[in-house]
């Protein structure tokens, strides 16, 4: 964690009036993460947010899909959150910084679809012409991690097998270590090794793909 990072944050008190609502636990659909960025806008120092419910910091989090197989990997122990640390996931995720918001200090439109390229760009390698698209949220207060964060799902699709077998992780990016591709029933085979948000995006994309 960087002592000065500053991360984009909702009061959770505007998001429950956007849901309408307290927040759905677990995966969920919801109205498009452009129309978070309507709400008060708050940067954060990180630490400070990390142990505060009453703000949820806006995580991207992508996943990407080839022919029905996810692409899985496994987080070291040198991984950003380290609570996560030796779970399985499917899902690119990254803080919004204050870096990312546009001169005038706001998170646009813009900026935010620039946040989500430049996650995939600084974690994986021959990552262009992925087509993403939003499927959904996710919300677990159960867990400390949780807590403080809204996950935004986006589902990334590779148009065919060269584009899958040419994806990799980039080696000076995150402590993560790609297991190769599996399909929906190899995951859920081995569930109770994934972090929970993985499980709750590969059910989003699951729906999304219906």
């Amino acid at each position: 964690m960087k002592m000065k990072e500053e991360v984009f944050c909702i009061q959770r008190r505007e998001l429950e009036q956007l849901f309408g609502g307290e927040l759905p636990q677990g995966g969920f659909v919801g109205p498009a993460p452009e129309r978070l960025l309507g709400l008060s806008q708050h940067f954060i120092a990180r630490g400070i947010c990390e142990e505060d419910p009453a703000f949820k910091q806006l995580i991207p989090y992508q996943l990407f899909a080839c022919h029905e197989r996810f692409f899985v990997y496994r987080r070291g122990g040198g991984v950003g959150e380290g609570r996560l640390a030796g779970r399985l996931s499917v899902g690119i995720g990254g803080h919004i910084n204050r870096e990312d918001a546009d001169a005038s200090g706001l998170l646009t439109s813009a900026a935010y679809q620039e946040a989500l390229l430049r996650e995939r760009r600084e974690e994986l390698v021959n990552s262009e012409g992925i087509t993403g698209s939003f499927v959904g949220w996710i919300n677990d207060d159960a867990s400390p991690v949780g807590r403080v964060h809204l996950g935004a799902v986006h589902l990334g699709r590779l148009a065919d097998e060269q584009a899958r077998d040419d994806l990799g992780i980039r080696a000076h990016g995150e402590d993560i270590h790609p297991l190769g591709w599996w399909s929906l029933a190899e995951i859920r085979e081995q569930e109770e090794r994934f972090e929970q948000w993985a499980l709750h995006a590969i059910s989003l994309a699951d729906r999304h793909a219906r």
